[in-house]
């Protein structure tokens, strides 16, 4: 089964589109920046893209979803909760020692 994330992209994003949008469609979830520096280090296939003119790269949605979904993390099957700690205890000791109730003097 696909991620839930990157089938609710796939809905949402247009077939094609110019890749500074990203941000914007990805709700910067992923960045055009980091993502055009992995496509510099050939970190994602070249299928991702196609050129639309002297600066522009356009995204191809379904290739680079089906990349992008292979950097996720599996879904675990239960929900992550926080560890609960427990209090600290009250140290015991000089602070008692010192405050000592004062004897009335009358």
């Amino acid at each position: 089964m696909a991620h839930p994330v990157v089938e609710g992209f796939r809905k949402e994003w247009p077939p094609a589109f110019a890749g500074p949008k990203l941000n914007e469609l990805s709700g910067n979830a992923i960045r055009w920046s980091t993502t055009q520096n992995r496509r510099s280090r050939r970190q994602i296939p070249d299928e991702c893209f196609v050129r639309g003119g002297a600066r522009l790269v356009i995204v191809l949605r379904d290739p680079f979803l089906d990349w992008w979904a292979t950097t996720l993390p599996e879904a675990s099957s239960s929900p992550a909760v926080p560890v609960r700690r427990t209090p600290r205890r009250r140290r015991q000791g000089r602070a008692d020692e010192i405050a000592e109730p004062v004897p009335n003097a009358e």
